[in-house]
């Protein structure tokens, strides 16, 4: 499917500004205020509730085939693995990393933190995995009732629970499990939310619901929605920029004074500077897109050669 869904578009670009602003505010030692608490109390979960909500819509594999099922594995690693990789290996080894540190160990610590500020690839990643398994599962048996989709997305949340209940706490994959399993309910909640007409209708068109909430009340007019959508349209890119290399960026109490982020004034500064930093982590994706194979790498675009 090649048309985009503008409220789609609008809630991911709600939520990835919701992010900015979460790390804005965290970066500059605020995170006892209740802006930062609210914040980070839904934004994840919605991201991964609307992830889950575009992976029903957009599957495509029909047969299950071996084509199909590696075509899906490689666009995944591509367009989530690989930018992780990148700006959070490659880039910081050859040109962040202390050069005192073990290389080894620079890398094991990074799988550790299951990427660090970049670990929502790798949990994204393996969610879909989950999902591509629920999927060919449904193929199989072809149930008649929603009732069997709740029992076989049990059954994988029981094993990713035991797996991790299984995984030593210090083990070095036990904090990406763990991450996979806090947000599967928000993930798979999107898929069946999509998957249910009746459902889908409820949430997007009741209000009280905080999806539908902000899918009909938050934008006020045509520009913001246009902004929204547009930072929806980009929320990977900004997402992987903004918490690079560049993240230093965020960075504010060294020059001005937070007070208190909960303070209206200070809100409103940190919003418009969370703009800023949107726009430009798009500028610098679009300045780094000039060059495909950059654009492979680092924002797991497919590889075109441009034209001239």
């Amino acid at each position: 499917m090649n048309a985009r869904i503008s409220y789609i578009d609008q809630l991911k670009g709600i939520a990835i500004l919701l992010v900015v602003l979460g790390h804005v505010i965290g970066y500059n030692n605020c995170e006892n205020s209740f802006l930062w608490r609210f914040i980070y109390s839904f934004h994840m979960p919605l991201f991964m509730f609307i992830s889950g909500y575009v992976a029903q819509i957009t599957f495509r594999i029909e047969n299950f085939g071996w084509n199909e099922v590696s075509s899906f594995m490689i666009k995944k690693f591509r367009t989530l693995l690989l930018p992780m990789i990148t700006w959070g290996i490659v880039i910081p080894f050859f040109f962040l990393r202390s050069t005192a540190e073990n290389n080894l160990d620079y890398l094991l610590s990074y799988i550790k933190m299951w990427g660090g500020g970049l670990w929502f690839f790798a949990t994204l990643f393996f969610l879909s995995i989950l999902f591509l398994l629920y999927r060919l599962i449904i193929k199989l048996i072809s149930p008649k009732s929603i009732i069997m989709d709740y029992v076989i997305l049990s059954f994988l949340f029981v094993l990713i629970v035991l797996l991790y209940k299984s995984l030593p706490k210090d083990e070095i994959y036990s904090e990406g499990v763990r991450s996979v399993f806090s947000y599967f309910t928000f993930y798979f909640s999107g898929t069946i939310v999509c998957k249910q007409t009746k459902l889908r209708n409820l949430v997007l068109d009741n209000d009280l619901f905080f999806v539908s909430f902000i899918v009909r009340h938050v934008s006020w007019n045509r520009q913001v929605d246009n902004m929204f959508q547009y930072f929806g349209r980009e929320s990977l890119s900004i997402y992987v920029t903004h918490n690079g290399p560049f993240a230093f960026l965020l960075v504010l109490s060294n020059y001005v004074t937070l007070s208190s982020v909960d303070n209206i004034l200070c809100f409103l500064f940190l919003l418009i500077f969370s703009l800023f930093i949107c726009y430009a982590s798009i500028w610098i994706k679009n300045i780094v897109s000039i060059s495909p194979v950059l654009e492979l790498f680092l924002y797991g675009k497919s590889y075109k050669r441009k034209s001239i």
